[in-house]
């Protein structure tokens, strides 16, 4: 009886684009003529964010936006003013010509920023933005289920492996009226502000995906025609909810959705002073996986004839794990022109992370660092502005074995307090996701091959040999040694059944030859 084989479709993920793009941030600031002459420049930050991404036949495009924001100091050593200016760059990179339902993540990070004060009027901003393009596509392959025929022995192993795989990024536009709260100043300049994104509830019925959140805005501002006056602080949350169209999604798909803000806009509420008019957009990437268990084929052989087995050239990504933990650093800010007499704000500039296995510790290990930036004044009423790199290590005990380990900042709460020394003692504490990913399956078969006219040649003179193993050696070994199977020889061997698959001691075995 010929072979006959039976397969399974597998989803693999497969890496098409890994890369990196640098986009050059150059501009000279001329003030305008109602801010006050440069004295001493604070802080000079360059703001990236991804306002859309999409992909048209093989070409893939984003449209990268920054805000180049300048905090000064006037010669009125109390007073602080900012300027800003934002830009918009565009940038396109070729796939494969083979990719397949292609989910893209484009992070950009700002390598460096200069700035150089050419005259009280003028200033002369330099930086560099890197945006780390990842694309992931789709490959399918065929594993062997299962076989028949030409004496073939079967090892097979129950899989959760992924049967169907979808993408889909959708772009939010929330615009929302915030008040002031009661006893705050008008709002005049925006000094800083950041977007905290928290999801939350997610429902699937076919055919879309609904998902909740809510986005937390911590902004500084100065109050307006308040020439000198202190900065002010402000939180606000601006709940969300949209409903996206995914072709093909149903109840039993598990989802991976990022939520990220690209841009977030304040301006005074239709000239009023008592409100502000907040436009925030939001990148949404969704992949949903749709996981299957199935007993397939990892080893097979048979008693008959020559053969080989071909293994799966890719291992399927089995169900991810995620885990949201928190890591915290703490670090003492001091100024070098006096002691601080009063913060305005404290917040986090930028975060590093990474994570691995670390073997000596036997579980994974996520490293990173928070840069802490400071805001206040001097006893003297000088304003100033300092900052410091903050280092922290988590160990994550639950995962206790390799694996693919990714590690995300979501965001970063900030606290302090003003010692009576001047110094600041400052504790940042970042949310983190952490995505563990295991590959499946590489001992999985796409082919099996009987060589029908390489028969195997045994003695027929023997009807039976005695095999003496170590625990070493499990029964399918020792059966598709003598080309026998694991179920003759428990026939044979009756108290192997009463044994685990691998005995701990040495034993010998009555193994039935097939003539």
């Amino acid at each position: 009886m010929d072979l006959k084989l039976n397969r399974e479709r597998i989803v693999c993920s497969v890496p098409v684009l890994d890369t990196e793009v640098t986009q050059t941030v150059e501009h000279d600031f001329y003030l305008p003529d109602y801010c006050p002459d440069i004295f001493r420049v604070l802080k000079c930050c360059i703001i990236p964010g991804i306002s859309s991404t999409g992909i048209n036949g093989n070409r893939l495009t984003f449209d990268l936006n920054v805000v180049v924001r300048v905090l000064y100091r006037s010669q009125d050593a109390s007073g602080i003013s900012c300027i800003e200016q934002s830009f918009d760059y565009s940038k396109t990179l070729d796939l494969p010509a083979d990719t397949i339902n292609p989910g893209i993540s484009v992070t950009p990070q700002v390598e460096y920023v200069n700035c150089r004060v050419v005259n009280p009027r003028r200033l002369d901003v330099r930086g560099n933005v890197m945006c780390t393009v990842k694309v992931t596509g789709e490959r399918t392959v065929d594993a062997v289920s299962d076989a028949f025929g030409a004496g073939i022995q079967l090892k097979k192993a129950p899989i959760v492996f992924p049967a169907k795989r979808l993408v889909c990024a959708k772009r939010i536009t929330v615009i929302e009226e915030l008040e002031l709260a009661a006893g705050k100043p008008p709002f005049g300049a925006l000094l800083r502000s950041s977007v905290l994104v928290k999801k939350g509830e997610t429902k699937i019925i076919p055919g879309k995906l609904i998902t909740k959140g809510e986005a937390e805005i911590d902004l500084l501002y100065l109050p307006r025609d308040s020439s000198g006056s202190a900065p002010e602080a402000m939180k606000f949350s601006i709940p969300f909810s949209q409903i996206i169209d995914i072709e093909g999604i149903e109840e039993g798909f598990e989802t991976d959705i990022d939520i990220s803000a690209s841009k977030c806009v304040m301006i005074p509420k239709n000239g009023e002073t008592e409100g502000l008019e907040c436009e925030l957009v939001l990148l949404v990437g969704i992949t949903a996986v749709r996981y299957e268990t199935r007993e397939l084929v990892n080893d097979a052989y048979s008693t008959l004839y020559e053969s080989e087995c071909t293994s799966l050239g890719e291992a399927p990504a089995l169900e991810a794990k995620r885990l949201n933990v928190n890591a915290a650093a703490e670090c003492s800010i001091s100024c070098s022109d006096g002691g601080i007499a009063k913060v305005f704000d404290l917040w986090c500039d930028k975060t590093s992370v990474s994570a691995r296995f670390d073997e000596s510790k036997g579980c994974a290990v996520i490293f990173g660092s928070v840069m802490l930036c400071m805001l206040g004044k001097l006893e003297d009423a000088t304003a100033v502005y300092a900052e410091k790199e903050c280092a922290f290590e988590l160990p994550i005990e639950s995962i206790n074995e390799p694996a693919e380990i990714t590690a995300v900042c979501s965001g970063v709460s900030c606290s302090y307090n003003l010692a009576d020394n001047g110094t600041v003692s400052a504790k940042a504490e970042a949310q983190l996701s952490v995505t563990v990913c295991r590959r499946g399956g590489s001992e999985l078969l796409s082919e099996i091959k009987v060589f029908t006219d390489r028969p195997k040649q045994t003695d027929k003179r023997c009807a039976v040999k005695i095999c003496y193993t170590d625990s070493t050696e499990s029964l399918w070994e020792i059966a598709k040694k003598y080309s026998t199977n694991t179920q003759a020889i428990t026939e044979e061997n009756p108290a192997e059944e009463e044994q685990n698959e691998r005995s701990n001691c040495r034993r010998a075995l009555i193994i039935p030859i097939k003539n």
